[in-house]
């Protein structure tokens, strides 16, 4: 059975939801739709309706990926039209291809995102001053925070951020707005949150910048290999 492979867009209030939240509008969706989406087995049995990628509360998309089974083969295009006539505001499907049921799932194959961190200047700073902020960060090779685990025994690592964040950040201030664009690669000892990369410049590099006051839209999600951003609907 062939996979339905979707990039979808969140955005306006959608950014506040959680991923729990966001995944249960998503399936409340596909009931709108009147869709023959396949269960699991067992006695929770749930849909077979997988992301890319979650999304924390805070974090717009313009390209989220899902991907789900269906029953039977129905042309993309009516998809997209069924899914598109429920959707609530914000949230849109964009386009769609049926994959190859053994593809690599979407989390496994999603390891580089793009994103644009949002946040109010808290002094006075112009772009030359940004700039030079963010030289700093790009030139300094070593660059750790410590990150401690929610879970169990709440043990810490320490996470070397060039490990994650590969390309030079760039960005920008207009009206007292500072945009930055970050790239954010994931290895297989997982990768570092938007929130992060914020909160390091401003307790390590004095962004003039409020750490909890961060909103964050993610451009793109890509597969990266070779050093090469691929497209998530590119299977080889």
């Amino acid at each position: 059975m062939e996979r339905l492979r979707l990039a979808v867009k969140k955005d306006g209030a959608l950014q506040f939801l959680s991923h729990l939240d966001f995944a249960r509008a998503v399936r409340y969706v596909i009931v709108r739709a009147h869709l023959p989406i396949n269960y699991s087995e067992g006695f929770n049995p749930h849909m077979k309706l997988s992301f890319a990628s979650a999304l924390g509360v805070g974090v717009c998309a313009d390209v989220e990926y899902l991907d789900m089974e269906l029953a039977e083969k129905i042309p993309v295009q009516e998809v997209m039209e069924r899914m598109n006539a429920q959707l609530p505001d914000g949230f849109a499907v964009l386009i769609g291809h049926y994959i190859y049921a053994k593809a690599p799932k979407l989390m496994a194959m999603a390891n580089y995102a793009v994103y644009d961190l949002f946040g109010p200047a808290t002094a006075q700073l112009d772009q030359s001053q940004l700039d030079a902020i963010l030289r700093r960060f790009n030139d300094d090779p070593d660059i750790t925070f410590e990150k401690v685990s929610i879970k169990g025994k709440h043990k810490a690592r320490e996470i070397h951020v060039k490990d994650h964040v590969i390309e030079p950040l760039t960005g920008t201030i207009e009206n007292d707005r500072i945009t930055i664009r970050a790239g954010i690669y994931q290895t297989a000892d997982g990768a570092i949150k938007p929130q992060e990369v914020w909160d390091i410049l401003v307790n390590s590099f004095e962004l003039p910048a409020v750490a909890d006051l961060m909103l964050a839209r993610r451009r793109a999600i890509y597969t990266r290999k070779d050093g090469e951003n691929r497209s998530l609907f590119a299977i080889e």
